[in-house]
């Protein structure tokens, strides 16, 4: 959609563009294009909370990253002018040069044999643990078994975090087939709450009122900030520091320690 005349040349400012962060009145740069999506919030097939979780903010890897080629023709209907002080970073400079190339390069489209090679694997280890169940009342064969289904288990679950981020197979049907094969009947997890919630991870990694592998509130907490009772804008809900989360947290380092030194190292790795 071609943008003409004075709307063409309105300049807007990155503190403008911040005051555009709700979702009554939601603004995204794209860029160094800015766009009003506030229409759009509640229509976006990837939810609303990626939209909130970057309102006001220039939102040009993210897209980069989730969309496809032909949602870039969308975009002029929201849009409202230009970014007057737009600055790319060198971090984000890389990282779209680097998409550029490995799309150039044909490896989004190339699937390759590994899922269905994998997936073959995980039904002969279902046939070979369901056999030896049926077939044997030896105790050893029986533990054997069981630990065939725990890989089956562990590789199902990555079956299902790779084709709910990227169609692993050539078709979108067989790939949405895999989803539900691989995350709501062998991990026994809604691969839809999977990846509303893994994608919110994504797009808001390490915030802690955004990012919902951070908000264990009143189980764990990853950060001291979580004391002052945060809202949680995944959930819905504020994150209350009361009396059941204060004897909780002052003894999650005998249940959760492994848990919190991972969340811990993934704050330090997003702040670095």
């Amino acid at each position: 959609m071609a943008v003409q005349g004075e709307e063409a040349q309105r300049y807007i400012t990155v503190e403008e563009l911040r005051k555009h962060n709700a979702a009554s009145d939601l603004w995204i740069s794209i860029q160094g294009k800015v766009y009003d999506v506030t229409s759009w919030v509640e229509d976006h097939p990837g939810g609303d909370l990626p939209l909130l979780s970057l309102a006001g903010q220039d939102a040009t890897d993210a897209f980069v990253a989730y969309h496809p080629a032909y949602a870039w023709a969308h975009l002029g209907r929201f849009f409202v002018g230009h970014l007057a002080d737009y600055r790319v970073s060198a971090a984000s400079r890389d990282y779209r040069r680097l998409v550029a190339e490995f799309s150039k390069s044909g490896l989004f489209d190339q699937k390759g044999l590994v899922a269905p090679l994998t997936i073959c694997s995980m039904l002969a280890l279902l046939v070979a643990a369901g056999s030896g169940v049926l077939l044997s009342e030896c105790a050893l064969v029986h533990a054997l078994c069981g630990g065939m289904m725990g890989f089956l288990w562990i590789q199902s679950g990555w079956i299902g975090h790779d084709s709910g981020h990227y169609r692993i197979v050539g078709h979108p049907r067989l790939n949405r087939l895999a989803q539900i094969v691989a995350g709501n009947c062998l991990t026994g997890i809604s691969i839809a709450w999977w990846k509303r919630n893994h994608n919110a991870h994504h797009i808001a990694c390490n915030s802690l009122d955004f990012d919902p592998d951070l908000q264990h509130m009143p189980f764990f907490a990853v950060s001291s900030k979580l004391f002052a009772s945060m809202k949680s804008y995944f959930y819905e809900r504020k994150m209350s520091f009361d009396a059941v989360a204060r004897f909780l947290v002052s003894y999650q380092h005998w249940t959760f320690y492994p848990v919190m030194c991972f969340a811990r190292i993934n704050l330090e790795e997003g702040a670095q």
